[in-house]
């Protein structure tokens, strides 16, 4: 029987100061847990040294690791994807840079898989050591999550096992936005999960903002849900019926018991909320019809400038 090997994917940005701690530690703990086949370090357009240091890595261990640096900032999702396409091994490992996760509870990832014959593995953090700010800037795409998804979306976390063959699916057809946990649950419902430790993260602040986050949270309801679409729909039915009994009602009063219709003011509050309404609902279409744009022009997902 061929023994299972393993690709390790890190998407990093701006993570210089942690890239060689990470790697040698992920490098140690394989040399009798598991058969490592390759470290992929892809760096998305940092604007610190990330890429030189991956370089010196690449010289350290030639054979091990593999440096890709994309032309521009792509995001996590995209550059994972980018990573993905060049993984060999039989499974495929995901985690970010900021050692917010222990590489040596890889072990654990795959322990559960050999467990579970999951496709995917997700580390749970049980619980997370991050600050106050960064706790509240994750909520508001934890709650979107929630309504247009599973839990595997919330529950897990980027420091996940796949299996390679459903991993390069998920790369094949991403889109130039991709959101790889919503894709996964396309794919399969052979998840698993195992609880992880969380350590707080090396890096002084999250790349993701309050408004990052909302704007994600966004995207995977549009790209992943109809939703908005449900939601206007609902809300539109309800507003004409309102508005047409308030029709009725005011027909009958004059032509059946002859009382003037007073209310310029209401009629004014009438036609703005109306109107108000039809905005927003063009809105939520015209968002939808950008996204089918974008897809259609066939936006790339990454572009790769140098790989060593």
């Amino acid at each position: 029987m061929t023994e299972l090997s393993y690709s390790i994917v890190i998407p990093v940005y701006n993570g210089a100061p942690f890239l060689k701690e990470i790697v040698e530690r992920t490098i140690a703990i394989s040399k009798d847990k598991f058969q490592l086949k390759q470290i992929i370090l892809v760096d998305d357009a940092s604007s610190d040294n990330s890429w030189q240091i991956i370089q010196e890595l690449k010289a350290e261990h030639p054979v091990l690791i593999t440096g890709l640096l994309m032309e521009k900032n792509f995001g996590q999702h995209n550059v994972t994807c980018a990573g993905i396409q060049h993984c060999s091994g039989s499974y495929i490992i995901t985690m970010d840079d900021d050692l917010e996760t222990a590489p040596e509870d890889i072990i654990n990832l795959i322990n559960a898989q050999k467990e579970s014959n999951a496709n995917v593995v997700y580390g749970k953090f049980q619980k997370t050591k991050r600050n106050l700010l960064r706790k509240l800037l994750k909520f508001p795409y934890e709650v979107v999550a929630k309504i247009v998804g599973d839990g595997s979306k919330v529950n897990g976390s980027s420091f996940r096992l796949i299996e390679t063959t459903l991993a390069k699916k998920i790369a094949t057809s991403a889109t130039n936005f991709v959101f790889i946990d919503e894709v996964i649950a396309w794919y399969t419902t052979s998840i698993a999960f195992v609880t992880v430790s969380h350590y707080p993260s090396r890096r002084k602040s999250s790349h993701y903002s309050l408004g990052n986050l909302l704007r994600l949270g966004g995207e995977v309801v549009v790209y992943s849900s109809l939703l908005p679409l449900k939601a206007v729909k609902v809300v539109g039915f309800l507003v004409s019926f309102t508005m047409f009994l308030i029709g009725i009602y005011f027909l009958v009063k004059q032509l059946f018991f002859d009382i003037p219709v007073q209310g310029f003011a209401a009629l004014i509050v009438t036609i703005t909320f109306s109107t108000g309404i039809i905005m927003f609902t063009l809105g939520v279409i015209g968002e939808y019809l950008g996204k089918i744009f974008r897809n259609s022009n066939n936006s790339p997902v990454y572009s790769i400038r140098k790989e060593i």
